[in-house]
Order: C-alpha cells, then structure tokens, then sequence
C-alpha cells in the first residue's frame, strides 16, 4: 500500500505553536521513533477538551483517553494506519480526565519534517458529542415511527392483529417482515390478522409484500389472515396475485375474521 506523506515547509517553532494554538481543534504530535509512540506536543484546545494539562500527558501514548466503550475496532484502524503511515479518521467514545465520555472525532496525519529527516504523528481531535446525540435522538424518532406504523394489538394469546394505514412501499415491507417475525418468535403467535382498511392504493408492493409475509409466516407456523380491502380494489387484486393458491384467507372486517376463527375452533 503506498504511504500517504505530507511535507511540511520552513517555518519556526514559534510560529508553527502559535498557529496550533489557535486551531479551535485539539491538537497532538507524537513521535513513532520513540517507544510507544508518545505525545510531544499537545495545543491549548486539547487540554480543554481532554481535562489533561500539556505536563500530565506529554511522554504518555495517546491510549490513556480510552475506556470501557472504547471500540477496539476502531483504535485498531488508527493502529493500522500508523503503521502503514497514511491518514485516517474515526470516531472514538473517549474519557476526559473526571471519567467523562465523549466523542472524539480524530483525524490523524503523517507529517515528514525533511530538515529533520524524520516522521511524526499529527492528531486533529473534535468534540462531537453534540452530533452524535442528535444522530442517536434522530434513530429513536425513527425506531419510534417505525413502531407506530407497525403497530400491534394483542387479541388472544396466540392472535394478533396488525392494522396498516398510508403507503407501503419495499423498505416499509422490510420493516414489517422484521418486526413480525420477531414478534412472532418471542411470542409464539398462530394467527395474524393483517388489516388494509387503511390502505388505499393496493399496487404491486402491496400484493408482493403480502405474498412474502404469507410465506414468511408459513414458515415459522404461523397463519396469515387479510381483512379490510375495500370492493373497489378487490377486482384489481384478483389480476394481481392468485392469493388462492397461497391459501390466505381474507375477510372484509376484522370482526368477520374473528368470527370465522371462532366458528372454525368450535
């Protein structure tokens, strides 16, 4: 794999610390040709980040910000990198100096210093605890209208009823088949009452998706009941899908349904 090095130019120290500091990311240097690849330089940004004054942590390994939901996955993408020396990013659940965890988004550089002849380390870090909340705040919105437009009512023990309303197009079937199955599975359900009364448009979706569920449940021994579809779509079913041959049984009502379940049961 070829190395991915960046040359730096002629510029003092002074300079050179004084633009580091200030960067509003935390900054480190380290130098791969001591043991351990240790820090030898942070900026003022990654004290405040970190909590660690510059004394503390200079001659340490960059590892000491790691912890129990540290991602070894991930430290071992940066550990690669350092030693094929290219550049890379990740994003790290990290420990501040009190124990607190944050996300630290790290960009880590190699840097050749030609007047020295030698290679170092450079690691850009950023606070992105912000972020990452608002991305697990956004999943649960998700998860959450994920359940509401999947939701199930319990009749019995062993039957369920699942009643549907807007549009159902392939990735909202995926969802169904997901979750069903689960439910299914930890609860050992025999019939599911499947209810499109608030479906409008019974397209190809539709009638594929309730195949595949049919089949699914099938599989895992458990029945498929369809209810709800109005007259004026039956028609259209019918040229469809052949649902005979997949021996669903459709009602027009929930109820209905309920009442053949019992009448077959007596």
């Amino acid at each position: 794999m070829e190395k991915e090095i960046h040359y730096s130019t002629n510029i003092s120290d002074a300079f050179f610390r004084q633009v580091i500091d200030y960067v509003g990311a935390g900054v480190v240097i380290t130098d791969p040709a001591l043991p351990d690849n240790p820090i030898i330089y942070t900026n003022s940004a990654f004290e405040k980040i970190s909590g660690y004054p510059t004394k503390e942590i200079i001659g340490q390994n960059c590892r000491f910000l790691q912890g129990d939901k540290t991602s070894s996955t991930e430290v071992a993408k940066v550990r690669e990198a350092i030693k094929e020396e290219r550049s890379v990013v990740v994003e790290l659940e990290n420990y501040q100096k009190d124990g607190t965890m944050f996300w630290n988004e790290l960009s880590l550089y190699p840097i050749y210093v030609p007047s020295e002849d030698k290679l170092y380390f450079v690691g850009v870090q950023k606070d992105v605890s912000d972020r990452k909340s608002e991305e697990a705040r956004t999943a649960g919105y998700k998860q959450e209208a994920c359940l509401l437009s999947t939701p199930f009512v319990p009749i019995t023990e062993n039957i369920c009823i699942l009643p549907l309303v807007g549009n159902i197009d392939t990735q909202r079937w995926e969802e169904i088949y997901e979750r069903i199955s689960a439910h299914v599975y930890d609860h050992d359900e025999e019939i599911f009452i499947m209810d499109l009364q608030g479906i409008q448009n019974l397209n190809d979706d539709v009638h594929n998706g309730i195949l595949t569920l049919q089949q699914l449940l099938h599989v895992m021994g458990a029945k498929l009941i369809v209810t709800g579809i109005e007259p004026s779509t039956a028609k259209a079913g019918v040229n469809l899908a052949d649902f005979r041959k997949n021996k669903i049984s459709f009602y027009a009502s929930v109820q209905q349904a309920l009442e053949g379940i019992r009448a077959l049961n007596t």
